[in-house]
């Protein structure tokens, strides 16, 4: 027989969703799948399937005690999961299950603010969660991160995955009908309680119609919650995964977003006097781009569609929870943010390579002209060395060469030519430079014929009867 997918708990369970700061750059080897902490059922087989795309498995504990932000309810113990995806940015998960005496939705809703709002107060052993976190990684031989980078940090990002227990599952179930409205306890604690769930109104809760049977299942959340009531745990979990891949494209678009900004502001704020300086502003602004666009492709595009795990189920809440967090105009946006970085690159290049080919022809042109005075200068004297050097009646062997009044003719034969060929160059440039500019003004203005004109229009108005 089918497992089945729906299930009834004994006990609430949260599945609390953060995202950190700090890249954890973990060897390959030391990488496992999450299907080792999370039972995903036969989802398994999608998530290792998809390898690589996915968040991979870092740490998985359970710890028999951890302390909540005040106010929150009562739990036994919490699973403690740290994953990293491709792109290094780590996702930490927080299991617990709510004391059978605080399972009500007040209570929830208190303990789901809590933990939004006051994240960083979550101790374990005494230590805030995030240093415990660090701990464990050194433990385990992980480098978390570079020496002078600071610890590991909440993110702005959160989602919590609430799945009510027996008692409050059949109530959820039973106030749950087909419409508009929703109940009371369903606005409660997907609001977090910060809104009258007595209004009966939406309040922009999404229901997915797929997820939701009356009387056996229900799934209601908005942009930092769910509600899961009436699902086994393999669908849970898969639900939570599909989660986490969403919470991580928003924070990515926050950081990418960031990044181009800084790029910009890199751009504008360098200093760019020789070849060398644009040279290294562009290859700078080149590996910033570079790691944007593989951001965009593996943090953001690679979570914004269900391919990773094509169930219906999943697909169903993948696309529900996409629409309400506005991550499709979000990645649109964003790409074109990034399409502003390559297009200031793009200038940078072309001034660089503009600059390089003028340089490239006034070096040019100053070896031409170098080599052509060299050449004038030259061979006049080997001209009247030659003539020196034959044995003829017309050199005078008791004369030194440097009598110009006795060998003029020879040095005016020699030097006559190449003078003359200077002055005509010069005089053929200045009439190149007339030229170019000449033109424009020998070309004759044309002045329309008025008197022309108006009885063309006159000839028009009449044969159209006007």
């Amino acid at each position: 027989m089918p497992r089945s997918d729906t299930a009834v708990r004994a006990r609430t369970r949260l599945l609390l969703m953060y995202n950190l700061t700090q890249q954890v750059r973990v060897p390959d080897d030391m990488l496992r799948p999450l299907t080792e902490a999370l039972d995903l059922g036969r989802f398994a087989a999608h998530v290792e399937a998809a390898g690589r795309l996915l968040p991979r498995l870092v740490l998985h504990e359970r710890v028999p005690e951890i302390t909540l932000p005040p106010s929150a309810a009562r739990v036994d113990g919490a699973a403690i999961t740290l994953a990293v995806t491709p792109r290094w940015d780590p996702l930490l998960f927080v299991e617990v299950e709510i004391a059978d005496d605080a399972d009500g939705s007040d209570a929830i809703a208190e303990t789901l603010y809590a933990t939004w709002q006051d994240r960083s107060a979550t101790r374990v052993d005494g230590a805030p969660l995030t240093e415990w976190l660090d701990e464990r990684l050194r433990a385990h031989g992980v480098t978390a991160r570079p020496a002078d980078q600071p610890p590991l940090e909440f993110g702005r990002n959160v989602h919590q995955s609430v799945f009510p227990g027996a008692a409050l599952a059949r109530g959820l179930l039973a106030e749950h009908v087909r419409g508009d409205a929703v109940g009371s306890d369903v606005v409660t604690i997907v609001l977090r309680g910060t809104l009258d769930g007595s209004t009966g109104a939406t309040l922009g809760i999404r229901r997915p119609e797929t997820l939701n049977n009356p009387g056996q299942t229900m799934v209601a959340h908005g942009r930092g919650v769910s509600l899961i009531v009436g699902y086994a745990p393999p669908v849970e979990n898969a639900f939570g995964l599909a989660a986490a891949g969403i919470l991580n494209a928003v924070a990515a678009v926050h950081r990418i977003r960031r990044q181009a900004f800084e790029a910009l502001e890199l751009d504008r704020a360098a200093v760019v006097e020789t070849a060398d300086d644009a040279r290294t502003l562009v290859a700078r602004l080149s590996r910033r781009l570079s790691d944007l666009q593989l951001d965009l492709s593996f943090s953001v595009e690679a979570y914004a569609d269900t391919i990773l795990i094509p169930e219906l189920l999943v697909e169903s809440f993948h696309s529900s929870l996409r629409g309400v967090s506005a991550l499709a105009d979000a990645l649109a946006n964003t790409s074109r943010i990034v399409e502003r970085v390559d297009a200031v690159l793009a200038t940078r290049r072309v001034d660089l390579e503009t600059a390089s080919q003028q340089y490239a022809e006034r070096r040019d042109r100053v070896l031409a002209a170098v080599i052509a005075v060299g050449s004038v200068i030259a061979l006049p004297p080997a001209l009247l060395l030659a003539f020196f050097g034959v044995n003829s009646s017309d050199v005078d062997p008791r004369r030194s060469i440097l009598d110009v009044h006795h060998y003029g003719v020879a040095y005016a034969i020699a030097w006559l030519p190449f003078l003359l060929l200077i002055a005509v160059g010069l005089v053929a440039r200045h009439r190149i430079s007339l030229r170019l500019s000449a033109p424009a003004a020998d070309i004759p203005a044309v002045i329309p014929d008025r008197r022309r004109t108006r009885r063309s229009w006159l000839g028009r108005s009449r044969r159209h009867g006007r």
